[in-house]
């Protein structure tokens, strides 16, 4: 494996880096290093939604987060490496379950878990459920730390959509974190900016400018409105998106001076 690491901090926000892998691979034991991006540091439980559209790498990103480096260790038969998102049960819920990325991750978790004498051992577990098996949170232990993770699920049927709200509402009683990965559309992006600015549409395209890019924008609605790092570029740059549209204002401006 190659990868580019990146050891200083954000001189901004003091976060470490987070090297962020891409898996897509077609056996489940290959994968490159793609780019390093910083991480806030997660706040167990949590519910986290993570939005755009198809082919931007939401479940790469996903995979990046519960295993980290882990699996450079593990298939070195060497004890370190960490989680980003650290928990005793993962499970996926979707109607992919060949999907390989998340084979890959089923293969480092069983291979992690397999042996109590390997120097990487740890007691985790990793299930991929379709829908129509989503449990109740009753049938979780509080003792584990378990993330759910609901993948591609926007389109399921209304009952569905009724189970997962269940773990939004109840899931932190039984310690379960809770991620859904869907779809994005302009009126999402629109509807996430009027928090933020009175000028939704200005603010709306330098969103949808950084995204067509590929870059990963998180909007962190625990913070204020005001707090630097409520809108961030990847994980761990602050997004000003008040400057960002005084400088697309003054762009215009030079250029339609230029113009006439």
């Amino acid at each position: 494996m190659h990868s580019q690491s990146n050891t200083q901090k954000n001189q901004k926000t003091g976060l470490p880096p987070m090297k962020l892998h891409l898996l897509d691979m077609d056996e489940v034991t290959k994968h490159e290093s793609s780019r390093n991006v910083g991480y806030p540091a997660m706040t167990w439980p949590f519910s986290k939604l993570v939005t755009g559209k198809s082919g931007l790498g939401k479940t790469n990103l996903l995979g990046n987060l519960v295993l980290s480096d882990k699996d450079e260790y593990v298939q070195r038969g060497e004890e370190g490496g960490s989680h980003y998102i650290k928990c005793d049960d993962l499970i996926v819920c979707g109607y992919h379950p060949d999907e390989s990325k998340w084979g890959y991750v089923r293969y480092i978790y069983n291979m992690i878990s397999k042996d109590p004498k390997a120097h990487f051992y740890e007691d985790i577990s990793f299930r991929y459920i379709p829908p129509e098996r989503i449990p109740s949170t009753r049938a979780f232990l509080p003792e584990r730390n378990t993330l759910i993770i609901f993948e591609d699920l926007c389109l399921a049927p209304e009952h569905i959509q009724n189970q997962i709200s269940q773990f939004f509402g109840n899931g932190r009683h039984q310690n379960i974190s809770i991620m859904y990965n869907g779809d994005g559309s302009q009126q999402d992006v629109s509807k996430i900016a009027d928090r933020y600015t009175d000028d939704v549409k200005n603010a709306s395209m330098i969103i949808n400018s950084y995204l067509r890019r590929g870059e990963f924008i998180v909007f962190d609605l625990t913070r204020p409105g005001n707090d630097s790092l409520a809108i961030r570029l990847r994980f761990d740059t602050p997004l000003n998106l008040q400057k960002e549209i005084k400088a697309r204002q003054k762009r215009k401006e030079k250029s339609a001076s230029a113009n006439e």
